[in-house]
């Protein structure tokens, strides 16, 4: 299973870029993201600012910005 943090321009909708979340966070991941479900995992979450901050540690990118949507989904 892969996770994988979706960046899109509020205005447009467009995708500014994809950062994949080490596997070595997985069960990090659930407990950052509150799942409870084992289903949990495999829906599309728009992030909190808490969550991106972690996330930006994780993955040594910075996601956030003005006019962003960030989002993490499960591609797999």
């Amino acid at each position: 299973m892969k996770h994988v943090i979706e960046i899109f321009d509020r205005m447009s909708e467009e995708l500014l870029l994809s950062v994949e979340i080490p596997q070595s966070y997985s069960a990090q991941l659930a407990d950052l993201m509150g799942w409870t479900q084992p289903e949990d995992q495999y829906d599309g979450y728009d992030l909190l600012p808490d969550q991106i901050e972690t996330l930006e540690k994780w993955t040594h990118t910075l996601l956030s910005g003005d006019n962003r949507i960030i989002q993490i989904v499960c591609l797999e």
